[in-house]
C-alpha cells in the first residue's frame, strides 16, 4: 500500500515537472500564438468570404410522368422509361448541356473586378461594363487577364496581360488574341479609372460549374432535391442556381414535348393499322352472316328450338289421333253391329257420323224388341246402318291421310329444326371469335383516340418538371473562412508549434538540470545545488557572505555532517566529476572556504596534477613548489607546499605544482596516502581537488584516503550517462561515500520551475526588474 502511494506521489510529480518544463517556456508560446493569430486576422482581412447559396426543388410523380397515356402506354409493355427517378434527375441537373446552357446565358465566362491596394473586388450585376465575346480563334484557349483604363467618353484602353495596350471603342467589335469581343458600358453607373476583365473558355467555366455545384436528396420520399453552390458573389451564386433550374425546366419540357410527339406518331401509326384490321373484322363479320344467313344467331337458335318443342308437341298429338283412327279402321271393318267409340277428339264430321251410328244403332236395336228382322222398319234400319258405316270407313280413311299427311311435314320441320340446332355451336364459336376480335380492335381504337386527346392536351399544357420549393438564396454566415475555426486554429497551431519544438527538444535533451534528473538515474544523495554566477559575480565566498552562493555551501557543510564520520583527525573530502569543466575546482575552493570559517582550520590539495586551476581562484603571486614536487623528490617538505589563502586566513592551500609527465606512476607511488596522514593531524579538514574521473585513472588512486566522495555535475552540462558512470563506479567499489553536488543550477533549471534562492532577505540589494526584462531573461 506504501509503495503504490509512493508510485502515485511520484507520478504526480513527474507530471508537474513536465507541465513546469513547459510553462517556464511560456514567452515562446504567448509569441506563436501572437504571430499566428496576427497572421490569422491578416488572412481573415484579406481573404475573401464564401457564402453557400442553395435552391430547393420538388418533383411530383403525377405531374412528373407525361401523361396518363404513357403512363398507359408503359403498361402495354412500350416501355418509355421512368423519367422521375431523382438519382438520374440529379445527375441531369449538373449536366454539361445545362450547365453550357447557364454559362452562355449569364455570360459567365466573362469576369469583372475593381482593381484594389491589395485585393481585386469581384463584380456582377453592378458591373459598369459588360463584355461579350462574339468569336473565337480557339474555344479552348487559356484565361486572358485584360484591364480597361483611361475611359474618355466612349473609348478606353484595353492592356492586355502580355502588355500590350489596345485602344477600343464601346459596342464597336475588338481583336484580341482568342477573338473578337465587344464591350459595353451602363450609363446608370459611375465609371472608376480602372476595371478587370477576365476572359475564359466557356468550357473551363462549365467544367468549373460542375465542380462547384452540389446536388442532394434530403428525403428520396419526399421527392425533394437541394442544388447548392458556395462563392464570393451571392447575387451570381444565385443568379446560376436560378438558371440552372429555369434550364432544368426547359430541358424536361423540351424532352417531355419530344416524347410526347413520339407518342403521337406512334399513336396516328396504330390507329391506321387498327382502323384497317377494324374494317376487315367488319367485313368477315359481314360475308359470315350472309353465307349463313344469320341476324341473330342467338336469337334463330332459340327459334328453331322452340319451334322443334311444338312440332314435337303437334307430332305426338298427330300420331296418337293415327293411332285412334286405326282403331276404329279396325272397328269399322267388322260386321257386328257393335256401337262405335265416339268424343274421342276426331274430325267433328266424323264423331257426327259415327253418333249417328250409334244412335241409328240403338234405335234398331230397341225395334228389334218389338219386331223382327223382316220388318220393314229393320230392314230400312239396316240399309241405313250399312250406309252410315261406310261413310264412317271413308272418313276414316280421308282424316287417316291427313293425319298421315300432317305428321310427314311436322316431321320435317322437326328435322329441319334439329339440323338448324346442330349448326349452331360451330357458328356460334366462329360467330364468338369474329366478335370478340371485333371487340379487341374497336376497344383498341377507342383507347387509341382517348389517348391521343390526352397526349394533345399534355402538349399544350405547359407544367413544369419540377416546382421550385425555395427560390434560390444565401446563408447570412459564411462558409468560409470561419473567424471561430480559424482563431480556434490559430490559437491551437500557436500552442501545439512551440510544444511540439519543446517537445522534441525535451525528448532529445539528455542532460542533467536538477536533483530530479539525478534521483531517477541513481539512489546517491545530493547534498546541495549551487547556484548559477554570472562571470561579474564573485566566485569566492567572502568572509560574512550572505550571497546566494556562501548560502549554498553553508547548506552543503550542513549535509556533509550527516554523512561525514566522526574521528579526532582531519576528515577528508574528495571533490571528482566525470569530465572537465563540470566546476569540481570552484567547489572545492569555496567548500574549503566555508569551512575554514568556524570549523576550524582547512587544506585544500590541488590533486588535478595533469591540468591544476586552483590557482585561478588565489592571488598568489609567488611561484611555489606543489604538489608534484613533493610526489617526486623525498627531500621536499611538506612546509615548503603549504600557503595561506588570501581570502580567508583560515584555509591553508597545496597547489598541484608542476605538469608531470607521468601523473598515474606519482599518485600511485604511495607518498599521497603519507602526505593525508601527516596533515590530519593539523587540520580539521581536508578537501581534495582531483582529476576527472572519466578522463584519466588519477582519482582512482587516491581514492581511498577520502571519507567521503563529492561528485560534482553541471546543470545543463553534464549528461545523463555521467551518472550511469558514477553509478558504475560505486557499485564496483572504486569510490566511497559517495553524494552529487549540482553545479551552476539557475533558478528555472531546464524548466523545472525549482528557485533556488539562498539570500533568505539577507540580500543588502533588492534589484526589482520590469516584466518584459525578466521574461527575457528567462
Amino acid at each position: 500500500m506504501q509503495q503504490t502511494d509512493f508510485q502515485a506521489k511520484e507520478e504526480k510529480l513527474n507530471i508537474k515537472k513536465t507541465i513546469s518544463k513547459y510553462l517556464y517556456k511560456w514567452p515562446w508560446f504567448i509569441a506563436s500564438i501572437l504571430v499566428f493569430v496576427t497572421g490569422a486576422y491578416i488572412y481573415l482581412r484579406y481573404s475573401v468570404p464564401q457564402y453557400q447559396s442553395k435552391t430547393t426543388l420538388k418533383f411530383d410523380k403525377k405531374q412528373n410522368d407525361l401523361s396518363s397515356a404513357l403512363a398507359d402506354l408503359d403498361n402495354l409493355g412500350i416501355g418509355l422509361g421512368n423519367a422521375d427517378e431523382l438519382k438520374s434527375e440529379a445527375a441531369v441537373v449538373n449536366s454539361r448541356p445545362i450547365l453550357t446552357q447557364v454559362v452562355n446565358n449569364l455570360n459567365l465566362n466573362v469576369e469583372y473586378f475593381t482593381a484594389g491596394e491589395i485585393k481585386d473586388s469581384q463584380l456582377f450585376s453592378k458591373a459598369p461594363i459588360t463584355a461579350k465575346i462574339l468569336s473565337y480563334k480557339d474555344e479552348k484557349f487559356a484565361p486572358s487577364q485584360c484591364t480597361v483604363t483611361d475611359i474618355k467618353g466612349d473609348q478606353f484602353t484595353l492592356e492586355t496581360e502580355k502588355k500590350k495596350k489596345i485602344t477600343g471603342k464601346f459596342n464597336m467589335p475588338l481583336q484580341l488574341d482568342f477573338g473578337t469581343v465587344v464591350l459595353q458600358i451602363k450609363p446608370q453607373f459611375v465609371l472608376k479609372s480602372e476595371y478587370k476583365i477576365v476572359f475564359s473558355s466557356p468550357m473551363d467555366k462549365v467544367k468549373k460549374l460542375e465542380k462547384t455545384i452540389r446536388v442532394n436528396l434530403p428525403d428520396e420520399k419526399a421527392m425533394l432535391m437541394d442544388i447548392s453552390l458556395i462563392g464570393s458573389l451571392p447575387e451570381k451564386s444565385e443568379a446560376i442556381l436560378n438558371e440552372v433550374t429555369k434550364q432544368y425546366n426547359l430541358d424536361g419540357q423540351r424532352d417531355k414535348n419530344l416524347q410526347a410527339e413520339n407518342t403521337q406518331k406512334f399513336i396516328d401509326k396504330r390507329l391506321e393499322v387498327i382502323t384497317k384490321d377494324l374494317s376487315g373484322v367488319e367485313n368477315q363479320k359481314e360475308d359470315f352472316q350472309n353465307r349463313n344467313r344469320i341476324v341473330d344467331l342467338q336469337a334463330q337458335a332459340e327459334l328453331a328450338l322452340q319451334n322443334t318443342s311444338e312440332n314435337t308437341k303437334v307430332l305426338l298429338q298427330q300420331q296418337t289421333q293415327l293411332d285412334l283412327l286405326n282403331s276404329l279402321t279396325a272397328e269399322a271393318s267388322k260386321n257386328n253391329n257393335q256401337l262405335m267409340p265416339s268424343n274421342l277428339g276426331l274430325n267433328p264430321s266424323l264423331e257426327q257420323s259415327i253418333s249417328q251410328y250409334n244412335q241409328l244403332l240403338i234405335t234398331r236395336n230397341k225395334t228389334l224388341r218389338q219386331a223382327t228382322n223382316e220388318n220393314p222398319a229393320v230392314i230400312e234400319m239396316n240399309r241405313e246402318i250399312a250406309s252410315l258405316k261406310e261413310v264412317i270407313r271413308d272418313n276414316i280413311n280421308e282424316q287417316k291421310a291427313t293425319v298421315q299427311k300432317g305428321i310427314a311435314q311436322l316431321q320435317n320441320q322437326i328435322s329441319t329444326s334439329n339440323t338448324v340446332i346442330e349448326k349452331v355451336p360451330g357458328q356460334s364459336k366462329v360467330y364468338r371469335g369474329i366478335e370478340r376480335q371485333q371487340n379487341l380492335k374497336e376497344q383498341l381504337f377507342l383507347f387509341l383516340l382517348q389517348k391521343r386527346e390526352e397526349n394533345a392536351i399534355n402538349l399544350s399544357v405547359d407544367v413544369p418538371k419540377a416546382k421550385i420549393v425555395n427560390p434560390a438564396f444565401t446563408e447570412d454566415l459564411p462558409v468560409s473562412p470561419k473567424k471561430d475555426i480559424i482563431f480556434a486554429g490559430a490559437l491551437f497551431l500557436g500552442l501545439l508549434l512551440p510544444f511540439a519544438v519543446f517537445y522534441i527538444s525535451f525528448t532529445l535533451d539528455d542532460k542533467i538540470y536538477s536533483r530530479d534528473d539525478i534521483k531517477e538515474r541513481s539512489g546517491l544523495g545530493v547534498l546541495v545545488d549551487i547556484p548559477s554566477l554570472k562571470d561579474n559575480e564573485n566566485h569566492l565566498v567572502q568572509k560574512n557572505d550572505f550571497s546566494e552562493l556562501a548560502e549554498a555551501f553553508r547548506v552543503l557543510v550542513s549535509n556533509l555532517k550527516f554523512i561525514l564520520p566522526i574521528k579526532d583527525s582531519a576528515k577528508v573530502i574528495m571533490v571528482t566529476s566525470s569530465v572537465k569543466g563540470e566546476g569540481k575546482t570552484l567547489v572545492s575552493v569555496n567548500l574549503a572556504l566555508t569551512l575554514a570559517n568556524k570549523n576550524g582550520r582547512a587544506l585544500l590539495i590541488g590533486s588535478d596534477i595533469r591540468n591544476p586551476q586552483i590557482q585561478r581562484y588565489d592571488n598568489e603571486p609567488t611561484k611555489r613548489k606543489g604538489l608534484t614536487e613533493y610526489l617526486y623528490d623525498d627531500s621536499v617538505d611538506v612546509e615548503e607546499l603549504i600557503h595561506t589563502s588570501t581570502t580567508n586566513p583560515a584555509c591553508d592551500v597545496i597547489y598541484a605544482g608542476t605538469i608531470p609527465p607521468n601523473p598515474q606512476e606519482l599518485l600511485s607511488n604511495g607518498r599521497y596516502q603519507k602526505l593525508i596522514e601527516q596533515m590530519s593531524s593539523q587540520y580539521a579538514y581536508i578537501i581534495i581537488d582531483s582529476a576527472p574521473l572519466m578522463l584519466v585513472s588519477d582519482t582512482l588512486s587516491i581514492a581511498d584516503t577520502a571519507d567521503a566522495t563529492l561528485y560534482v555535475v553541471r546543470s545543463g552540462e553534464s549528461r545523463n550517462i555521467l551518472i550511469n558512470f558514477a553509478n558504475d563506479l560505486v557499485k564496483d567499489s572504486k569510490l566511497n561515500n559517495v553524494s552529487f553536488v549540482i553545479n551552476d543550477v539557475s533558478k528555472r533549471a531546464g524548466g523545472y520551475g525549482y528557485n533556488y534562492s539562498y539570500g533568505y532577505g539577507y540580500s543588502q540589494t533588492n534589484d526589482k526588474k520590469s516584466w518584459w526584462k525578466k521574461m527575457f531573461k528567462s
